[in-house]
């Protein structure tokens, strides 16, 4: 690329910033907060850094939350299958032009979906992010306008999915996003930070608040408590109150814990101060990372952070070598002999407070080599600048032959590590973390070295660890206590065989696809036809199912119109599902045509959730059918993915009923939604508004009505009525496929079983 060119666009990013700022500045911002990413391979993020060095390790809090580092250089990929969402302070709003912006670097015909959401569970598909191929580092300024846009929630954040289907990069480069936000002129603090309710909030976290329009101080109440911060409550002690910042430390918070938090507005001259405000709350992440070594390339060197204080050798490795996770671990090369020793340490830049931040147990992940000598000693040292205690690794140190890797983990309070006992430091004044390989007293041998590689150390409170988890733990908290009770008696005799009422259908399907190898219409309406790659068969619940592995492939049934446009009644979707989690947690499963940024499906059905467990969407009516959409959360992800389920949606257009039964029971509805089927010319099987399905699918039959409990069943077993499926609970303790007293007697026998580790 010639440079006067490459130098005449950057200019032109930086008059679009610094004198438009996209219309008006006082208007559009950055985000402030990460609401939440998934990388579908792995937990690690890459991109480009501020020097426009690729790939590199990179934090999306850091590259993406403000300004970005580099507005035209660093960027965050994301992957096919992988998303990131961003929240604003405020609402983001439609004004004159473009209203969201989105930045890509390096365009080579990447693509992403860009959504609008309300930080919530409430989402709206806005448009396809698709940039050129001109395959040259400049950033690509994507506009988007929400004129027009009717939504059921306030949009305050953006979710950018990365599908990438045509470009030539690992994913859609992420270099800023920009909206025009509103924040009203409340008279009390709102939008706090961290958000209400957020999650994995480092336990150094500061808040701070939008102060009411007519606040001079504030009033600060906080605490581990919901009655902390209660009418009647104390304010804080420190800062004295009320304050002038709008902001507050609370020093080091404890990890895994939840806080409560209100803001009052004082205005002395208004009568009515001080204003009451909304209690806010979030938790605090359940562990602290001492180092992962992801920070360290050319910029920051290993070596400024981790001092070689004796014998040895400090090494950055990359994914050539061994790494736990991401991209780097720190190789260690030790030596040892009669009066030395290899000690690595770690100086933290403040005292840690590990009594207040509750920490109870260190995380440290090694990888050995097997020509390691092992006539040694591995230990952790942990200094307050007064005092040191050393703690050996105890288990077989044969380990560190092992080239494979595993996880040292320390209870702190064993005995002689916490205050309080005869070998003591003040755990609240914690100033290095030491690795050291020293010789054992026990072995004759003078000297030995070795090779072992570190990643990933960390820093937690007591915690429920997956393998301790007792058997009656339904909620995973590692405690048998009544939440878990609650679970046994919401599935109190439950049985995973059901017999039905059914009956045949009043009218014949107007599309029915049994997938026998083939996607004949058993009805003769119109058959499908594979579109992109071609799905697999594979044993279904009655013969074959079809197969479909994501974006790949799909069927797209067409023409149709002549089939859709009689629906006057109603209409009922109904089949047989067996799938996975999708790679980024949402499928679609049907779906009307559609065209991003031009029109929205008429009909779709998607299964899965960005967020904790399962969720499903039915929208039918005419375009845009966000207000007419029914939506369910499923109680455990076994409702949907790993097994056969039996699906109906239905509609029922004249009065206004929408349903959603799953193997034969209602499992929810609402009666808001009479619109008309719009005009279908086409729809799609295992692709659609969302992107691809990965799953299995058998017996698809939809009807131009709304069918009742007992045709759903007949339809779905082949006339019995029986349905044969697996508990979706984990109370079934016996396990014997019904939820009864055998599993009370073996609950009542894991009463206040507390498996946490460290134990409380």
């Amino acid at each position: 690329m010639k440079k006067g060119y490459r130098e005449a666009a950057i200019a032109l990013l930086y008059v679009l910033f610094s004198v438009c700022d996209f219309v008006r500045a006082s208007e559009f911002q950055y985000p402030y907060y990460l609401i939440g990413s998934h990388r579908s391979t792995s937990e690690c993020w890459t991109g480009i850094g501020k020097n426009g060095n690729f790939p590199l390790s990179v934090d999306p809090n850091e590259y993406l939350v403000g300004a970005p580092p580099s507005i035209e250089n660093s960027a965050v990929t994301i992957p096919i299958d992988c998303w990131i969402e961003l929240l604003f302070r405020g609402v983001i709003y439609d004004g004159p032009g473009y209203d969201i912006f989105v930045s890509e670097m390096d365009p080579v015909g990447e693509q992403a979906l860009v959504f609008l959401t309300d930080g919530g569970d409430q989402e709206y598909l806005l448009a396809l992010a698709e940039v050129p191929n001109t395959n040259v580092h400049l950033p690509t300024i994507l506009g988007f306008d929400i004129a027009g846009l009717v939504l059921p929630f306030e949009p305050r954040a953006v979710r950018v999915v990365g599908i990438d289907l045509r470009g030539g990069s690992p994913g859609f480069d992420l270099s800023f996003v920009n909206a025009r936000i509103y924040q009203g002129d409340d008279k009390v603090s709102r939008y706090p930070y961290p958000p209400d309710k957020a999650e994995n909030v480092p336990m150094d976290t500061v808040l701070d608040w939008l102060p009411g329009s007519d606040a001079d101080k504030y009033k600060v109440y906080f605490g581990k408590d919901i009655y902390d911060v209660y009418p009647g409550a104390n304010t804080v002690p420190n800062p004295m109150q009320p304050q002038e910042p709008n902001s507050f430390d609370p020093n080091t918070l404890e990890l895994g814990k939840t806080y409560y938090w209100r803001i009052d507005d004082v205005n002395d001259t208004d009568p009515n101060s001080p204003l009451t405000g909304t209690v806010w709350s979030f938790s605090v992440s359940n562990n602290f990372v001492i180092d992962d070594f992801e920070s360290y390339n050319s910029e920051y060197v290993l070596s400024d952070r981790w001092v070689l204080e004796e014998l040895g050798l400090i090494l950055l490795r990359s994914q050539s070598s061994p790494v736990h996770s991401c991209r780097y671990s720190m190789e260690i090369g030790y030596y040892y002999n009669d009066a030395q020793k290899t000690l690595v340490t770690h100086s933290f830049n403040e005292p840690h407070n590990w009594i207040s931040a509750g920490v109870k147990s260190i995380d440290i992940f090694f990888h050995g080599h097997a020509n390691n000598d092992v006539n040694c000693s591995m230990y952790i040292a942990l200094g307050d600048g007064n005092s040191e205690i050393k703690i050996p690794y105890n288990e077989d140190i044969n380990d560190i032959t092992d080239e494979s890797w595993h996880c040292w983990r320390i209870n702190l309070q064993s005995p002689g590590l916490l205050p309080g006992n005869e070998e003591q430091i003040d755990f609240s004044n914690i100033k290095y973390f030491s690795i050291g390989f020293d010789k054992d007293p026990n072995h004759a041998d003078s000297d030995g070295y070795g090779t072992v590689y570190v990643d990933d150390i960390k820093l937690y409170p007591s915690r429920c660890l997956a393998e301790n988890r007792p058997e009656a733990d339904f909620n995973g908290d590692c405690i048998v206590d009544f939440k878990d009770f609650d679970e046994l008696a919401y599935n109190w005799l439950e049985t995973g065989y059901n017999i039905y009422q059914v009956k045949e259908p009043d009218n014949a399907p107007i599309l029915w696809y049994e997938f026998e190898n083939d996607l004949v219409d058993t009805i003769g309406n119109a058959h499908g036809e594979v579109n992109g790659g071609t799905p697999d068969y594979v044993p279904g619940v009655f013969g074959q199912a079809i197969s479909f592995n994501g974006y790949q492939d799909t069927v797209k049934v067409y023409p149709v119109s002549h089939i859709f446009s009689k629906i006057e009644k109603g209409i009922t979707i109904a089949f047989w599902q067996k799938g996975d989690d999708s790679p980024y947690k949402r499928d679609t499963l049907f779906c009307s045509e559609y065209e991003y940024n031009v029109s929205d499906p008429a009909i779709s059905i998607n299964l899965g959730c960005w967020y904790g467990t399962g969720i499903y969407n039915w929208d039918c009516g005419t375009h845009q059918p966000y207000d007419r959409r029914l939506t369910g959360t499923h109680r455990y992800i076994a409702q949907w993915a790993n097994q056969w389920n039996h699906w109906a949606f239905t509609k029922d257009i004249k009065t206004g009923v929408m349903q959603v039964f799953l193997n034969g029971v209602l499992i929810n509805s609402r009666n808001d939604s009479c619109n008309m089927v719009s005009v279908i010319d086409s729809f799609s099987i295992g692709m659609g508004w969302y992107g691809g399905y990965d799953g299995l699918i058998d017996d698809l039959g939809i009807y131009d009505y709304a069918l009742s409990q007992p045709e759903i069943a007949c339809i779905a077993t082949h006339g019995t009525g029986i349905f044969d499926i697996n508990l979706m609970t984990p109370a079934d303790l016996q396990p014997d496929n019904i939820i009864d007293f055998n599993d009370l007697f073996i609950f009542a026998g894991k009463w206040l079983d507390n498996r946490l580790f460290p134990s409380e």
